[in-house]
């Protein structure tokens, strides 16, 4: 997402990585993170959230696969391009700390109710029905929250519900069926 939402080239403005260019703040990275895969278009966030996330962001850029620093990260922190004024995001106010704000966004996204209710509804759409039960769909997301976003332990909860066997649109995957019937195919014919 770094390369095809352009956040590699999102800088603060008047920072000393954004002088005499003509980059700035890129808000789509932002929207997506947190639309759709965090707290969904019904998250209770404000366009002034979206903004301040990517304040938060500005900087982070893709690691090149050739880099002699940092071989083994995928994504980097360019402190240069970074926008250090204080910030408040979705009600928390955070502190001017590069690196470590994007990372504690990230955590607060994590831990949002919204994030879990719109996790635990996109499982249940994919292998339930394209309009999940509403009691499936709040103990997934109870699930993710009591276990810290542990996604092998909310796919634990969705298999072992009654939902998960009864698939009620050609959209939606059956979790062990499908599988177990394209395994079972020869390779070759």
């Amino acid at each position: 997402m770094l390369v095809y939402l352009d956040n590699t080239l999102s800088t603060a403005p008047g920072s000393p990585g954004g002088r005499n260019s003509r980059v700035g703040l890129n808000e789509n990275f932002a929207r997506e993170v947190m639309e759709l895969h965090t707290l969904g278009a019904e998250g209770g966030y404000t366009e002034e959230d979206v903004v301040t996330l990517a304040r938060i962001l500005t900087g982070w850029r893709v690691n090149r696969p050739d880099a002699r620093e940092f071989p083994d990260h995928a994504a980097v922190f360019e402190g240069a391009r970074h926008d250090f004024s204080p910030k408040v995001f979705l009600g928390h106010p955070l502190r001017s700390s590069g690196k470590a704000e994007g990372e504690e966004a990230l955590d607060i996204l994590a831990k949002s109710p919204a994030t879990a209710r719109h996790i635990g509804f996109k499982l249940a759409q994919y292998f339930v029905a394209d309009e999940p039960p509403a009691a499936l769909v709040e103990r997934l997301g109870d699930r993710f929250l009591a276990t810290n976003g542990n996604i092998r332990e909310v796919l634990t909860t969705l298999f072992a519900s009654r939902d998960s066997g009864r698939a009620t649109t050609a959209s939606t995957r059956r979790p062990i069926s499908s599988w177990s019937r394209r395994r079972a195919q020869p390779a070759f014919r």
